[in-house]
């Protein structure tokens, strides 16, 4: 529907060559999104034995194992059973700031910053007690392996819009990007209590009331790359406008060995802003 009413309203404002110059300069604003991450580095936060963070580290630990088996009223053993096969991310709100210079009514680069907090969830299985007798349907408890991380996106692009109209126009524009991540939480919850995955303790296994020192890891890195971007523009005056769109990204997210490029998308709202006293007609 938006593009019916994007054709219909073309008023041919920005046909006049001077008036279109007449609209370079700063503009600025906020953005809101609803960010859709790849998947493919959310099997971070798996628990899987070769991951950095495994849950089989919990299980190793004595005093963690034996808290384990006395929670779940164990009479043998307790492990591991299953992993997730394919962990996921929720859809998460993003949010940030912009900077953008118009070179004219058309065309203008900009800077912008955004920020989004992300989870990943899924099950682990436990068995208890193995049954002796194989017919036996086996004691197999499910419990939450989860992660969260922060990220922190940085863009800089173009953006150009089509057609003459100042009240609605249809955009697109592209550039490239670079992002921070990093991990806020890696665990595992059995029961009530919650174990974190991340060794902090370094060679030294954790003893409850022992004296051994808990370092602060840092996980998470640095990663690229570029995307592309389409929308629409709406002016509500010369100082304000709002453009609706969508982002779709295609970068790196540096975590670990999956730390190869995955799409990414971003549903987003920018409300932008310019200069009354520059900006006037």
């Amino acid at each position: 529907m938006i593009f019916p009413l994007l054709s219909a309203a073309q008023d041919h404002y920005y046909a006049d060559e001077e008036t279109c110059k007449s609209r370079s300069g700063l503009e600025y604003g906020g953005i809101a999104g609803f960010y859709i991450p790849g998947n493919g580095t959310a099997d971070f936060y798996s628990g899987k034995p070769g991951n950095e963070n495994n849950a089989n580290y919990v299980f190793r630990n004595k005093y963690w194992y034996d808290e384990i088996y006395y929670m779940l009223n164990a009479n043998d053993t307790v492990f591991i059973r299953e992993y997730p096969e394919k962990m996921r991310y929720n859809p998460a709100f993003s949010f940030g700031l912009f900077a953008k210079y118009d070179l004219n009514c058309h065309t203008g680069i900009y800077l912008q910053f955004s920020y989004a907090k992300l989870r990943a969830r899924d099950m682990i299985s436990v068995e208890v007690d193995p049954p002796v007798d194989y017919l036996a349907e086996p004691d197999i408890r499910l419990y939450s392996i989860y992660g969260t991380e922060e990220r922190n996106l940085v863009d800089l692009g173009f953006t150009h819009a089509f057609g003459n109209s100042r009240v609605a126009r249809f955009t697109l524009g592209g550039g490239i990007n670079m992002n921070n991540t990093l991990v806020e939480e890696s665990a595992l919850r059995i029961e009530e209590k919650v174990y974190n995955l991340v060794n902090v303790y370094g060679t030294r296994p954790y003893v409850p009331g022992g004296t051994q020192q808990a370092y602060e890891i840092r996980q998470g890195g640095i990663g690229f790359g570029v995307f592309g971007t389409i929308g629409a523009r709406f002016e509500f005056s010369q100082a304000n406008a709002i453009e609706p769109g969508l982002t779709v990204y295609y970068k790196q997210i540096n975590l670990e060995a999956a730390n190869g490029f995955y799409p990414q998308y971003n549903f987003f709202v920018k409300i932008c802003f310019r200069d009354l006293l520059t900006f006037s007609e």
